[in-house]
This record gives C-alpha cells, structure tokens and sequence, in this order.
C-alpha cells in the first residue's frame, strides 16, 4: 500500500477511498524537501533568483484541518506526534479559528494570503504553527495527517505541466472530501453546535485587532462544548472512521460534485501516466520569458519551475503551426534541415514549452463558437452560484479561453472558494 496513491493519504481515508487509490503513486524527485530545491544551495542560475528561506521553506501557509483531522492528530498514540499534538492545542486554546468544522487560520490573515505571492517561501511572518524548524530535519509535525492542500502541493513536478495538473485535481478532490465530511461529522457528534457563516472578506473588529471572538460569538457557536473542543474534534474522527465505503460512495463520490472531481482525477491520473501527446502543438504564447545571452530563461504552468533553453531552441519552437499537425510541422522542419527528436518534444510539451493551439484550426472554429459560449455561460453560473465574484481579468481570461481551458474551470469551480482556486493563480495558499 505505501507505493499506491492510497499510501499517501492520512491513514483515516484509506478504507474510504476506492480502487482508483490502489494506482501506483506519483514520485516527485524534483520536489525535494530535505533539500529544499527553492532554496540557495549555490546553484548557478542566467538569472537572478529569488529564493525561499531554508527556515520556512514553503511552509509560509497555515492550514485549514479539517474536524476529524485534528481529531486524528489528537487521537495518534504514536510517539513523533507529540509535537504535532502539544502545537495543535495551543491552537485551539487560542481560538483564532477554532469552530466546529475547522481548525483554521486568523481571518485576518487569510485576507493577508489573497496578495502574498511575493513573500510564499520567504516571509517568515507567515511561518506554519506546525513546522518545527528547530528539528534537523526542519519538517512538519502533523504530516501524517496533513489537509488537501499541504497534500498536493509542490514546487516542481517530475511530470511536468501533467504533474502540476494531476495534483491540482487531487487537491480539488481532497477539498470535496473535506467539505462533505467536517459537516457530516459535526452533525452527528452534535447537530446543535454552528460553523459561523462570516461575510467574505469582512474582518470583524476582533479580527483586526488579533483578539479571539467574542466570548458570547464563541458560545454561540460550541455551545455545551466550550472547554472540550478537543473531545469534539476526537469524536469527529471516531465518526469518520465508523463510515462505511458505501456510505461514503452514496455522500461523496456519487454526488454531481464528487464525480466531476473524481473523473477529472482519474483522467489527470491516466494522461500523466500515458504520456499522449496533443496532435497540434505550438509554442507557449503565455508563457514569460527573460533572455540571457544565448539562453532565454522561461517560467511557463507554474512560476517556481522555471527553466532555460537555448536561444536557437526557442527560436525554432515559434516556428510550429497551429495549422499543421503535429506530425507534419516536424515534416516541414526536417526539410529545412532541422530535426527534433520525439525526447526532445515531449520534454517541451511536459515543461509547457510546446502547448495545444488555443482555439481548433480556422476551418472549425465556426463550429465551435456555440460551443465556447456555451461552456462560458456554464462556468459564469457556477460561479454565481458558489457567491465568487469576478474581478475585470478573471472576465477577460474566460472570454479568451478555449474548451479544454474552460472545461478544466469547471471542475475547479465546483468547489472553489474564490477565483484564484478557479484559474490557477494560487500556490500553495488558495483555500
């Protein structure tokens, strides 16, 4: 089970989740936490490179756990998780985020999240509670039963751009999960406690003055539980673990919901597996580039994989077009000379260097325009109906989206809290 995708998961999942788990599991090597590959390690770079500190890492994220997880974490006998566990209450003593769903971040500084690209991996201010940077190891503390996004997350993917779309599905598979089953276990532990319904991106006065709520707002929402949260949580988890696999097929995977998440997981899973190339492929117009001397440094589906190619090189892939096959813009190529090995283009396609056309060849963009309006107008509902607002360029990328773009929003918007979870514009924070 340890080599499955099963085996990755905290151990309370495991007899929940299906046969699609028993699929050996993706290896990142790129991603190395032991030796921080974001970090300064000396290696030479065309450019300047802002790297992560070795103190923080990319654990510059608090999480959000979900009930039955802290539970677990509360619950493990094991002896490493003594200080997961001491950590965990200081956190819920606190009560910055302590409700009956979720134990979670300060309200304040999910705001702060929303715009901290710049400081991910650097800001020690935003250090996770739960990393112990004064263990040699420099890890986390609750690993064994980390949340959907600590889960799924990292800074290089060894599959490339259908590594970094595998786990994205993964996580928005995960966040299903999570969200089906903190309240199901609250209602069953007791039906009278209340998850506090804020207003997005309003801070109450508590809030910004980094005081716990309200004693009376707190009461309101344990009530006979204030003062035994931790025995909440633990009985949260002991529900969960009482949940059959038919249950959990009936509540999670076989809503509208779930199955969207779970077959765009499944299909990720197979085209990282399967290696399939598109039929078309043409450079990257998005992608953003610096040149330096004959190299052209390029950051393409994820802007902490950033790599360099040779000037010719990049020359050559503008060179592809959208009107030609795959097969035959190589044709076209090799008769002027120029040969690229079947290596070389799928390290181009798995880097994002080589991408499908945005739109299909003139002759069928007709056809498709209802199509494309169509997939639009779906997505644009979604959103509505999930209260996310859209800012001018979240607009204008769905306006000049193409189907399989649009397709994967969709899946995203069906559990997306805000519109960076929808567009792929987070990093490790996008809760």
């Amino acid at each position: 089970m340890t080599d499955s995708l099963r085996g990755v998961l905290p151990p309370v999942y495991r007899p929940l989740f299906g046969s699609f788990f028993d699929r050996p599991k993706v290896v990142e090597t790129r991603a190395t936490c032991d030796k921080c590959a974001m970090c300064d390690h000396g290696q030479p770079s065309p450019v300047a490179m802002d790297y992560f500190r070795p103190d923080t890492k990319c654990c510059t994220y608090f999480p959000q756990l979900p009930n039955y997880l802290v539970g677990a974490i509360l619950a493990d006998p094991s002896p490493e998780m003594e200080e997961g566990k001491r950590r965990v209450r200081e956190q819920i003593k606190r009560r910055f985020g302590t409700t009956p769903h979720w134990l979670n971040r300060p309200r304040k500084l999910t705001l702060i999240m929303l715009g901290y690209a710049e400081g991910f991996g650097r800001a020690k201010s935003l250090q996770c509670p739960y990393f112990d940077e004064a263990n040699p190891a420099a890890s986390c503390t609750i690993w064994r039963h980390r949340e959907a996004v600590c889960l799924t997350y990292y800074c290089k993917y060894s599959g490339g751009k259908r590594g970094f779309d595998f786990w994205s599905s993964f996580k928005n598979y995960l966040w299903h999960v999570q969200r089906r089953l903190v309240k199901a276990a609250a209602d069953a532990v007791d039906p009278s406690v209340v998850e506090p319904a804020f207003r997005r991106n309003a801070l109450t006065l508590e809030d910004l003055e980094d005081l716990p709520p309200k004693d009376s707002d707190y009461a309101a929402w344990w009530k006979s539980w204030v003062g035994r949260e931790e025995e909440f949580y633990v009985r949260c988890y002991e529900w969960v673990k009482k949940v059959t696999r038919e249950q959990f097929v009936a509540n999670v995977d076989e809503i509208e919901t779930g199955r969207a998440c779970l077959s765009d997981l499944v299909a990720k899973y197979e085209q990282l597996q399967n290696r399939v190339l598109p039929s078309r492929l043409v450079r990257n117009a998005r992608m953003t580039e610096q040149h330096a001397g004959d190299k052209v440094v390029v950051t393409t589906y994820h802007r902490f994989d950033s790599f360099a190619l040779d000037k010719d090189l990049y020359e050559v892939v503008g060179m592809f077009r959208a009107s030609e096959t795959l097969q035959e813009n190589l044709a076209r190529l090799a008769a002027e000379g120029i040969e690229l090995a079947p290596e070389l283009i799928e390290f181009l396609y798995v880097a994002g260097v080589l991408v499908e056309p945005a739109g299909p060849p003139k002759t069928e963009a007709k056809a498709d325009a209802s199509a494309l309006e169509a997939k639009r107008a779906a997505l644009s509902a979604i959103i509505r109906a999930r209260n996310i607002s859209l800012p001018p360029p979240a607009q204008e990328k769905i306006a000049k989206a193409d189907l399989a773009t649009l397709d994967a929003w969709i899946v995203r918007a069906a559990t997306a809290t805000k519109t960076a979870e929808i567009f792929g514009e987070d990093e490790k924070g996008s809760t």
